[in-house]
């Protein structure tokens, strides 16, 4: 199968003979299209008029030659140039390549079998590689990277749409103009800097620089040399956004850090200035026990009790606000059994409906909070004998933890109140602070998990984390 393609060929000799037979034999025995011409004058008319993909012409001709004919179809067509010649010496080479034909033939007995396949064999490859060219060439004008071909002393020799408009130009002016005309002279003698280390590495380099607000990563490659002078190619993609992204995480990390460093000193002013006062008015309840009566002390002593706890959970909640940067695979089942311990649980049963193996990565005292707060609040609305469950969600595979879930057989939470209960403040017990499943949702959400509340499977409070 031919990769190439469809070929139109345009026979061009003064002799009617040879371009009647070649044509012929080209499109018979090779499948080309073939056009004649007899002339460079009515070659470039007859191209003018139809799609071309390759010229065949003779050298020696009257009038416009066959140098002449190719300078005239690379400067208004470039398409591809066989240049076929009775005459073989090495001025006429030189003066091809020269010239810019894209292949040479010695004429003689050109249409003959082998030598016909070898030109037909010709043909293709020029053509192929002069698509294959087109296409690298749409390719790098569709781009929106800025492309640009330059000599080591700076000297533009090729660019691409995006370079031009980049710089409010067009290409035809860019070419032969210098790097400097288009970039701040020490920008472009740095890239150009970049560009001879890539020459001496022989392989592509990278870097990055900045013109006004607009920064750009660079690579940098080595392409041909030409006498004495090598040619580099700069690509440049802008990443003036990804900058100001950085730039813009790195105020937000800032902000967390000193937003972390205001709750550690609230939790400092909340342990030092609650607390003793709350220990001095602890010590007189316990000064005037004998002499006060029963009652009231317990009283005093169950609000004491509850002060404290309030603030215990204060200074937990402002603590769980803290962003979570330190995260490790946790065991899921472990930290349910420290959570456990670490709970007034009697009367209770913890059943473990997950693998010992299952992990998720968390901050294990967040984690361990989470789980503390669950089970305190499953002991504080329900009675006992009561069984805790924690599993894993249906979606969860092998690989990848999506989430778990801790579930008891209690007196579950009605549907129109399942919105309320992980509020700040809010609480159905007259002892309670409100704060303890408020945590859990802050410590939840500093995760970047997602908490629900359902039903559970006996008929109680079902709590699901997805992660």
């Amino acid at each position: 199968m031919d990769v190439v393609g469809d070929i139109s060929v345009l026979v061009v000799d003064d002799s009617d003979f040879f371009v009647e037979i070649t044509s012929e034999k080209l499109n018979d025995a090779h499948g080309f299209t073939t056009n004649t011409a007899s002339s460079g004058r009515d070659a470039l008319e007859s191209l003018r008029e139809q799609r071309v993909d390759c010229v065949i012409s003779d050298y020696k001709m009257p009038g416009m030659d066959g140098l002449e004919l190719c300078t005239n179809v690379d400067s208004e067509f470039s398409i591809p140039f066989i240049l076929l010649t009775g005459q073989g010496g090495e001025d006429v080479a030189s003066d091809a390549i020269g010239t810019g034909v894209d292949d040479y033939l010695q004429k003689k007995k050109i249409i003959d079998g082998e030598r016909l396949t070898l030109l037909a064999t010709r043909i293709r490859n020029v053509v192929g590689q002069h698509r294959a060219q087109q296409k690298y060439e749409r390719l790098v004008d569709n781009t929106p990277d800025e492309i640009v071909e330059v000599t080591t002393d700076g000297q533009i020799l090729a660019a691409n749409k995006s370079m031009a408009r980049a710089h409010n130009t067009t290409r035809p002016e860019l070419i032969d103009s210098q790097l400097t005309d288009v970039l701040p002279d020490e920008m472009a003698s740095e890239r150009l800097e970049y560009g001879q280390r890539a020459i001496t590495a022989g392989s592509a380099v990278t870097f990055q620089d900045s013109i006004g607000v607009r920064h750009f990563h660079n690579i940098v490659t080595p392409l041909s040399e030409t006498g004495d002078t090598n040619t580099i190619q700069f690509i440049s993609r802008e990443i003036t956004q990804q900058k100001h992204d950085e730039q813009k995480l790195k105020e937000t990390k800032r902000e967390l850090e000193q937003s972390n460093e205001k709750l550690d000193q609230f939790a400092s002013v909340v342990s030092h200035d609650l607390r003793n006062p709350l220990m001095v008015t602890k010590a007189r309840v316990d000064f005037i026990r004998d002499d006060a009566p029963t009652a009231h002390v317990e009283t005093m002593e169950r609000n004491l009790e509850r002060m404290e706890t309030m603030i215990d959970e204060l200074l937990t909640l402002a603590r769980v606000g803290q962003s979570i940067t330190d995260l490790s695979q946790v065991s899921l089942c472990a930290v349910a059994e420290d959570a456990w311990g670490h709970t007034q649980t009697g009367g209770g049963t913890l059943e473990l409906d997950v693998s010992r193996d299952t992990v998720v990565g968390a901050d294990y005292g967040r984690l361990l909070q989470i789980f503390e707060n669950l089970f305190r609040n499953a002991f504080d609305h329900n009675d006992t004998p009561l069984t805790l469950r924690v599993g894993t969600l249906d979606d969860a595979d092998e690989t990848e933890l999506s989430g778990f879930y801790l579930e008891d057989d209690g007196r579950g939470i009605p549907p129109e109140g399942r919105s309320k209960v992980l509020d700040h403040g809010y609480t159905t017990s007259d002892g309670g602070s409100g704060f303890g499943l408020s945590i859990v949702t802050d410590i939840v959400a500093a995760h970047g998990w997602d908490i629900t509340i359902a039903e559970g499977q006996d008929g109680g409070a079902r709590f699901e984390i997805r992660c």
